[in-house]
């Protein structure tokens, strides 16, 4: 059962009472405390499959049993228990259809006890296989065979390294990518390619500025032996992950796009999209498929991206190769008059297999002759590149007096590899009057944000000039940025903690909700619990004004004000799942924000390895307080709810 889920709630036995707080939390630390007893789902083994097969799989965690239901964010996603071990191992098989979209997928147990956290089932194109122990020394190395394939493997302790060898051809290219962090896993790990004496050939840490798993590409000047060594984080801080230390290696020959422009258009548009990169030379074909909620590799908080967590159409946006070298494609898109507003992922297709890359936005904002801009209500969007270093963009903008401007960039969180974004606005005079670095300071996956967003009320009308540079003067076809210039005041987002709720009938259990603010707000806030089923009743809760926000003073967590609503179930509720939607107002406004349930922070048993948008809490009614004992080995259930 949920239980009292934040260290200072009050205990839900025979609590018949509502009672709401506010304090500020230390995220990624203990906020919240599950229920021992509730289902929990540490890793699943492997993290994924190939589409079309069927593969065997093991839910590791605590309080698993039978029967059980696996429900997937896809319809093309089944499961069928199998066993359940001595030592709470769940095991089962997962069917993914021909048809089941590539890349991550959310995957959520249901049992007796209430529904389970969320974990990441990842659908690839490539053959499947596993790690086989022991391979921790280049004498106990595994031998592969050097073709396209995913490997799952993963490091449950901290002595542990994995090592497997292969032969190579002297003139053949190949690609290493390993997936973890932001894929299903808290692995944070380097990569080595080794020659046949034990020689560092390449490596790599961390593919780009934020995102922290390794990537490798390498043309072999030299036919022979060589070795991959996977090992983990081994600095100061030693995080022990064994619960969820698993990764995939994928091996393959593929195309390998590091940025494009312009990183987003208006529906009903024609754009050319430049895809900057290598071996591009080979992409035979490149799609946009709606971005889904799993596939949110680069969510910080806070954020400017537009986050949906609704369902999303099936439809791809196919592209016409324009013109393609090793190092650029083009590739010219025409958007539909209906097509769904919001991110985009762009995939690319070659004869070694398929490869996601970065985001595009697809957006009804105006798009208008970016040398002059009169700010509107509904926003205009300019695309950018600074191309050279120390190189500056400008914008004019025309601002009206006392209306409130702001200035968003998108960049790292579609995908850019290197560019942090610097805003700054001038007036006619030459004066800085507002500028703005980064959404928050800080490295790392959770809440180091390099993006902008500059706000400003001018007393009196005129012309501004706005500047956008790179905070350290780099420059290139990879320092592609989207612009978004809206007329609006600042506003703020709320995040729910915990995604999954589950609680018997007559009891109370905690919801605690997070405010993160954006640059500028600093108004009271007001949520509640909008229009709960009949048998579930909560009182409003309130952020003050002025509650502070920021890193804290490790530079790895971030301080954010919280508030709790007690959510209280009637003792004749009947058993069954109940969507809670939280809602907030900020004080004398008008519009209301609509709470993201999200498993992002908490307890170390949370870590920060699964950090997707859900459209609100699952309240889960729970009857049992046995198993069933009708079906000891389980049933065969299958999922597709969103």
């Amino acid at each position: 059962m949920a239980g009292s889920r934040f260290a200072n709630s009050s205990p839900r036995t025979g609590m018949r009472f509502l009672t709401f707080a506010s304090a500020l939390v230390l995220a990624c630390a203990a906020t919240a405390a599950e229920d021992p007893a509730d289902p929990w789902i540490d890793r699943i083994e492997p993290f994924g499959g190939q589409r079309g097969e069927v593969i065997e799989v093991a839910l590791v965690g605590k309080n698993l049993s039978l029967p059980a239901t696996l429900e997937f964010d896809d319809p093309h996603l089944s499961w069928e228990a199998v066993s359940l071990e001595d030592d709470g191992t769940l095991r089962g098989l997962v069917r993914a259809d021909p048809a089941a979209p590539p890349g991550p997928h959310i995957a959520t147990l249901s049992t007796f006890l209430g529904r389970s956290n969320s974990r990441l089932f990842y659908v690839d194109e490539l053959p499947s296989s596993r790690e086989v122990e022991p391979n921790d020394t280049l004498g106990a190395a595994q031998a592969i065979d050097l073709r396209p394939q995913v490997l799952h493997g993963g490091m449950h302790g901290l002595p542990d390294r994995d090592f497997f060898a292969f032969e190579a051809g002297a003139g053949e290219r190949w690609t290493f990518d390993v997936r973890s962090l932001e894929y299903g896993g808290f692995l944070e790990n380097d990569l080595s390619l080794l020659d046949a004496a034990g020689n560092t050939v390449a490596f790599s840490d961390d593919r780009d500025d934020y995102l922290e798993t390794p990537f490798l590409e390498h043309v072999f000047e030299r036919s022979g032996r060589y070795f991959l060594k996977l090992d983990q984080y081994r600095g100061p801080q030693r995080v022990n992950c064994s619960r969820n230390c698993g990764y995939m290696l994928r091996i393959g020959d593929l195309p390998v796009v590091e940025a494009a422009y312009p990183l987003g258009a208006r529906i009903g548009s024609r754009i050319e999209v430049s895809l900057r990169g290598r071996a591009l030379d080979s992409v035979e074909s490149a799609w946009l498929a709606p971005v889904r909620r799993a596939e949110y590799y680069r969510l910080t908080f806070p954020f400017t991206v537009p986050l949906g967590t609704g369902r999303r159409p099936d439809g791809r946006i196919h592209g016409e190769i324009a013109g393609r070298g090793y190092g650029e494609a083009t590739v010219r898109f025409g958007i539909p008059e209906d097509a769904w507003l919001g991110l985009w992922r762009l995939w690319v297709r070659s004869p070694g297999g398929i490869s996601d890359s970065v985001s595009l936005e697809i957006s009804a904002m105006d798009e208008p002759d970016c040398r002059s801009i009169s700010p509107i209500p509904e926003g205009a969007a300019c695309n950018g590149v600074l191309e050279k270093p120390d190189e500056e963009d400008e914008y004019w903008l025309e601002l009206s007096a006392g209306q409130p401007v702001v200035v968003t960039t998108l960049a790292a969180q579609l995908g850019m590899p290197r560019i942090d974004t610097v805003l700054e606005l001038f007036d006619i005079d030459g004066n800085l009057v507002a500028e703005h670095d980064d959404l928050m300071t800080g490295q790392g996956t959770v809440i180091g944000n390099p993006d902008s967003m500059l706000r400003f009320r001018p007393e009196d009308a005129g012309r501004f000039r706005l500047l956008v540079r790179d905070r350290t003067g780099r420059g290139g076809p990879d320092m592609a940025y989207r612009l978004r210039i809206e007329e609006r005041e600042p506003g703020f987002v709320l995040l729910s903690d915990p995604e999954n709720l589950n609680v018997r009938p007559g009891e109370t259990e905690r919801v605690g909700v997070l405010l993160v603010p954006e640059p500028g707000f600093d108004e009271a806030v007001e949520v509640w619990l909008e229009d709960p089923p009949g048998g579930v009743a909560s009182q409003p809760a309130r952020f003050r004004a002025g509650q502070f926000f920021g890193p804290s003073g490790d530079g790895d967590n971030v301080v954010i004000p919280a508030a709790f609503l007690d959510i209280l179930v009637d003792s004749g509720l009947a058993p069954g799942d109940y969507p809670l939607q939280i809602l907030g107002r900020a004080e004398g406004r008008e519009e209301t924000v609509t709470t993201l349930s999200t498993l992002w922070i908490g307890p170390p048993r949370k870590r920060n390895d699964v950090r997707r948008p859900l459209e609100s809490v699952r309240l889960t009614v729970v009857g049992q307080t046995a198993p069933p004992d009708n079906d000891p080995k389980g049933t065969s259930l299958s999922g597709g709810s969103r």
